[in-house]
């Protein structure tokens, strides 16, 4: 349960769907701001915190993230970032005797002259390896040639294919958001946020909980249906220092239980550009011989 659960959210994202048009409110404008920023920025590094409730209990992953602009990337390219994510999670079984930890890798890379763009990933759950990759080139042409805006604005919207600014876009668009409330992160003082409390658009509210299974037979929300998300974003930078996922039991409850939560600790955002090698092919492990091709399950899973 545990490994299905960590591979869902870290690797495919939480929601998809097809784009319609919606009003701002305030709590959005502040969003969208963030974004802006993101799109903006020539480099991030932090410390990355995942906290993850299964059957009851919290499973915290810990590990490091960084993020570099293209060159002459610009804020609409379709592409405009490379990265790479290093996290390590629990087991699910105690006393397990592993050879490693659970771990997984992702690293977005380009050729330098740009011929080549992929993702690689590497992970081992609980003795169990596997490395693929993604063709982001490929994935690039097959979109350019559908001629379906709405996944040009999906693929932005998934953070393993667009970075941090997927993930706020994808939260701009699924969820509407109230004005924001002044705080200090908790376990940071030092740090001065903006609370945003989102909840799901109507638009979107049927066809997800279709996705998600429907309600149960005591018309309660699916368990890992996202009904509501809330933000902190940094006063001064705009930076999304914490995300939480909650869920209610039904649709008038005021019960929301957490899903799923992301915070950042230690955010260097523009600082002096990263080394090349941080973005760099992974290189498999031994006794990993072959890298499975991703891409087509890719396009088949945005429906091309």
């Amino acid at each position: 349960m545990l490994r299905k659960k960590y591979v869902h959210l870290l690797l495919f994202g939480i929601l998809t769907a097809n784009s319609l048009a919606f009003s701002q409110t305030e709590g959005d404008q502040f969003l969208q701001n963030s974004l802006n920023i993101l799109l903006a920025m020539r480099n991030v590094e932090c410390d990355i915190r995942i906290e993850t409730l299964v059957d009851g209990k919290v499973y915290t992953a810990k590990g490091h993230y960084a993020e570099q602009a293209l060159p002459h990337a610009m804020p609409n390219a379709f592409f405009r970032s490379v990265y790479r994510l290093d996290i390590d999670f629990p087991t699910s079984a105690s006393g397990t005797n592993m050879a490693e930890p659970n771990r997984m890798t992702l690293v977005s890379h380009v050729s330098d002259n740009g011929a080549r763009h992929q993702i690689d990933r590497y992970i081992s759950i609980e003795g169990n390896r596997s490395a693929s990759t993604i063709d982001v080139k490929r994935l690039e042409e097959r979109l350019r040639s559908s001629h379906r805006e709405n996944f040009f604005r999906q693929v932005s919207e998934v953070r393993n294919l667009g970075g941090l600014a997927a993930m706020i876009r994808q939260l701009h668009r699924f969820y509407e958001f109230s004005a924001p409330v002044q705080e200090n992160l908790s376990g940071d003082e030092t740090v001065s946020v903006q609370r945003l409390s989102g909840t799901l658009r109507s638009i979107y509210h049927k066809e997800l909980l279709d996705q998600f299974g429907g309600l149960t037979r005591q018309d309660h929300y699916p368990a890992d249906f996202p009904s509501d998300v809330e933000v902190w974003l940094g006063t001064h930078n705009g930076f999304p220092y914490k995300i939480q996922y909650l869920r209610r039991p039904t649709e008038n409850s005021t019960q929301k239980d957490l899903l799923f939560q992301e915070t950042f600790h230690n955010v260097v955002l523009n600082g002096p550009p990263l080394s090349d090698s941080r973005f760099a092919p992974l290189n498999l492990p031994e006794g990993i011989f072959n890298s499975e091709d991703d891409t087509d399950n890719v396009i088949r899973s945005l429906g091309l």
